[in-house]
């Protein structure tokens, strides 16, 4: 279950990452830096959050607290590929 877990914390830094990188890469004015910057916390604050659960032995919420953006990302990656 853990291992589960931490492979959906690695997805979700991995999506901050990418949203990260690509602030600078793109000619955005400020409104669409500050929409992106929104999800990159959000995505952190599930990284964060589920590691405190999983220290305090929730192993369950820590899963699906990570596990939610998880599968928001598969489907947007779903619909773009197809």
């Amino acid at each position: 279950m853990k291992t589960l877990i931490y492979i959906c914390m690695a997805v979700n830094v991995g999506a901050a990452l990418f949203l990260f990188f690509s602030l600078f890469s793109s000619g955005q004015d400020q409104g669409g830096k500050g929409m992106i910057f929104l999800p990159i916390l959000l995505l952190l604050a599930c990284v964060a959050a589920s590691y405190f659960l999983m220290g305090s032995g929730h192993t369950g919420w820590a899963l699906g607290i990570s596990g939610f953006p998880v599968i928001i990302l598969a489907y947007l990656l779903f619909i773009s590929v197809t």
